[in-house]
């Protein structure tokens, strides 16, 4: 008995359990985002108040605050308002975001999750460039755009506009990609199977796979398990 192997597949399975867990709660998550940052749920505060924060620490917790006829969004004491304009309701409806300066804008739906903000005027805003000077402080372009947008907002303040945290087809697909290419590059079996299933040899008696064969599978190896970790962090997450 090969206790090595059997500790080697016995670690591979707990850091699968490990990688289901987190994928299980991660991607359960719903999340939205405020200048850049992604936020979560943190804690239901009860009565129809809900704090939400960016990881790590980052960015102003946000607290929604949901009442009759109106929901109040809440970031560094101060308060935006949000109300349901016009007749419609649901997804359709469009919102009037009211802030602190006394500033209103409306926001109208877009697509299926989508908004687009209006001022008092009726002309549509768009969001600026938004940059940062290395210290973490966001600058704007425009310095007469507000500092939260109205559509992120509207969105923050709606748990129906919230969004899935990542993408877990991708998260999947990078997973799986990873697991072959280490595959490929660490067990000649695996890389002998795969000779053999190539179309090219089945037509060939007992073909044998050389050393640059070889070679080739652990630098395709190298640059497909490259390729699945750029699949997670750019797709997945």
């Amino acid at each position: 008995m090969n206790w090595r192997r059997i500790g080697g597949l016995l670690a591979l399975t707990a850091i699968l359990v490990l990688i289901t867990v987190w994928a299980q709660g991660y991607y359960s998550k719903k999340v939205f985002h405020m200048e850049g940052l992604k936020y979560a749920k943190y804690a239901d505060l009860g009565s129809g108040s809900i704090e939400y924060r960016a990881s790590f620490g980052r960015g102003e917790p946000i607290y929604v605050h949901t009442y009759e006829e109106e929901k109040r969004v809440e970031i560094a004491g101060e308060i935006y308002e949000i109300r349901e304009y016009g007749k419609e309701s649901g997804y359709s409806a469009s919102y009037e975001v009211s802030y602190p300066d006394g500033k209103t804008y409306l926001v109208k739906p877009f697509g299926d999750r989508s908004f687009l903000a209006y001022d008092e005027k009726g002309e549509m805003v768009v969001p600026g460039i938004r940059f940062s000077d290395g210290s973490g402080q966001l600058h704007r372009s425009d310095p007469e755009e507000p500092r939260y947008f109205p559509t992120e907002l509207a969105k923050a303040a709606d748990e129906r506009y919230h969004d899935p945290d990542g993408s877990v087809g991708f998260f999947i697909l990078a997973l799986g990609l990873w697991i072959m290419n280490w595959c490929l590059f660490r067990y000649e079996p695996f890389q002998r199977f795969m000779f053999h299933m190539s179309p090219s040899n089945l037509m060939i008696d007992n073909p044998e796979p050389s050393d640059f064969y070889f070679f080739m599978c652990k630098a395709g190896g190298i640059f497909g398990m490259g390729f699945s970790l750029w699949i997670f962090f750019t797709q997945a997450l």
